[in-house]
């Protein structure tokens, strides 16, 4: 059975998607369905960059705002159910299904199989014991130290201080009696089957000097526009649920966690410092969006069989001035010849040296899915908080030796060390 037509739009944060999926849409006759991770709640439009009303121009949206519980984990499964129930839909209708949004692995997961362990599997079948919830709710080191007794294999996986990944593997075992370590091996195995829609992709990208000064005037503007009262009212919820974990549900949303300190003090300096901390964190999230793109969907996609591998074109929307013609109108073209099963070529797809430089993978296979590297590399020199620096896979441990904050550890040491030996020879 021929695979059904999807039109996706992926990119930083800030960068134009949601402009472009409505005028691919109106283009197209098609429908947009939302794969951004925070604007799946409800409410909060101003915080989570929801599209306005009003720039929507009458296109469909699905997926939007639909989840009333801002404590509730909106999972990779919930999204690959509630999405491919959306495809189908449009398709029923004889529109063209466009997923827009930067939770990149929400849009990989539906278009090349999940990108979490078994994720279309984890289907909770037992009650977790009293004793097991309290670790899943405690610090984390309480679950780091469980996950290593149940799961040795994808403990080594995670850093032992990241809370979310560690209690989500840890849940899957309580939650389901299987080992998560044993899906990723279950999932490797059935990457052949799990293409599920030919797919042309639309990376909308921005050189980043240019894309930051448009961050923080959009943070900005989120600040006159309005910001302030949201998250102060997401605040009052937050205090109610017994101010949980921030690395779940909408309390990871950028600028939640960065207004905390103002709303604790009120005072003005600290919420200017809020508005610039917001920014920093924007900017940074932009970067770990793009490396996500080039270190995993493009290499996931290169992974695929040929005939199915999703067809992916870049976009420079680093000058806005260029817009209809760089993107605009280069994203309906590319789209309409796709949609009438032509298979774009590489000159199609980057339209100059630079842009096929950017669409190249950035590394042969996706290490997180290499169960040989997963380890842990302990640098004592680099200690945090009497602890010592932990690095996850012999790659980010080859960064680490040669980066500046080693190098200067290193020097620091050697020169105590050589202190310490002229004070025993002044001794003697």
């Amino acid at each position: 059975m021929a695979l059904k037509n999807l039109v996706a739009v992926i990119g930083t944060t800030g960068v134009g998607k949601s402009k472009l999926s409505v005028a691919l849409a109106k283009a197209l006759d098609g429908e947009i369905i939302n794969a951004d991770a925070m604007q799946t709640y409800a409410g909060v439009p101003i915080l989570t960059n929801k599209h306005p009303e009003a720039e929507r121009e009458g296109v469909p949206h699905h997926l939007l705002g639909h989840i009333p519980d801002v404590t509730a984990e909106y999972t990779v499964p919930q999204f690959e159910r509630e999405a491919s129930a959306c495809v189908d839909e449009i398709c029923g209708r004889g529109k063209v299904p466009i997923v827009v949004g930067g939770t990149h692995y929400y849009v990989q997961s539906l278009l090349l199989g999940s990108t979490v362990a078994g994720a279309a599997a984890v289907v909770p079948s037992r009650e977790v014991s009293a004793a097991d919830a309290a670790v899943l709710d405690g610090d984390t080191r309480a679950l780091w130290e469980r996950l290593q007794a149940v799961d040795p294999a994808i403990a080594q996986k995670f850093h032992p201080r990241d809370h979310r990944k560690l209690r989500r593997a840890l849940e899957i075992y309580l939650t389901t009696g299987t080992r998560a370590s044993d899906l990723y091996a279950a999932q490797a195995a059935a990457s052949a089957d799990s293409v599920r829609y030919r797919a042309l992709v639309l990376w909308v990208w921005s050189e980043q000097g240019a894309l930051d000064g448009r961050l923080d005037a959009r943070v900005d503007a989120m600040d006159r526009g309005g910001l302030g009262p949201e998250v102060a009212g997401l605040h009052a919820e937050y205090v109610a649920a017994g101010e949980p974990p921030l690395d779940r549900g909408l309390w990871q949303a950028i600028g939640f966690k960065e207004f905390l300190p103002f709303l604790a003090s009120g005072d003005a300096q600290t919420r200017a410092a809020c508005v610039d901390d917001m920014k920093r964190a924007t900017r940074r999230y932009a970067r770990t969006q793009t490396k996500w793109i080039r270190k995993k969907l493009l290499v996931a996609a290169a992974a695929a069989p040929a005939d199915l591998r999703p067809q992916t074109a870049l976009l420079d929307a680093t000058d806005l001035a260029a817009w209809d013609e760089r993107v605009a109108a280069r994203a309906v073209g590319l789209a309409r010849r796709f949609l009438a099963g032509e298979t774009l070529g590489p000159a199609d797809l980057a339209p100059d040296a630079a842009a096929a430089a950017l669409l190249a993978p950035a590394r042969d296979a996706d290490l997180s899915r290499r169960p040989d590297d997963w380890q842990h590399f302990a640098c004592a020199q680099c200690a945090v908080d009497g602890e010592p620096f932990v690095c996850v896979g012999a790659e980010l441990w080859k960064q680490h030796l040669t980066s500046r904050r080693h190098r200067l550890a290193v020097k620091r040491e050697r020169g105590r060390a050589q202190h310490a030996a002229w004070l025993a020879r002044q001794a003697e």
